[in-house]
């Protein structure tokens, strides 16, 4: 008898191994389909969800990128410009914003896409536009 519940408790817990597993390979292939990882905002403490969004989507307007999806917790931007084309997906909750771009050198001539690449400059001004637009909303509340 001794034997056999070792046995199933080795059994149970490979099983939950392969569980936490396959949970995680699916949260890898979520973060694949929003890009390369490119950095984070810390969103000061006081500032609302609602507030985040608004400051997300006035940033991505501000620095002419179109707004593709808005959902709770979730906004996706694109901007194709010269020799560059990107989409970036900025997840936020309570405590940050992180940005997953996907970006592509583009032919200027042809417009086709050349070869994938972050437009790093781009990244920047957005984190620091919203980083920017996310203190005064602090300072109000």
């Amino acid at each position: 008898m001794r034997t056999s519940s070792l046995f199933s408790r080795r059994s149970f817990l490979f099983v939950a191994f392969v569980i936490s597993l396959l949970g995680g390979l699916r949260a890898v292939a979520a973060d694949a389909d929003r890009g390369e990882a490119a950095g984070s905002v810390a969103i000061p403490p006081g500032v609302s969800k609602d507030d985040v969004q608004k400051a997300i989507v006035a940033t991505l307007g501000g620095r002419e990128w179109t707004v593709q999806d808005k959902t709770e917790g979730r906004v996706v931007g694109y901007l194709k410009h010269r020799s560059n084309e990107a989409t970036v997906t900025l997840v936020y909750d309570d405590t940050k914003i992180e940005l997953y771009c996907v970006g592509y050198a583009i032919n200027k001539s042809t417009g086709a896409r050349q070869k994938p690449e972050q437009p790093k400059g781009w990244l920047s001004n957005l984190r620091n536009d919203l980083t920017k637009r996310l203190s005064p909303v602090a300072k109000k509340k």
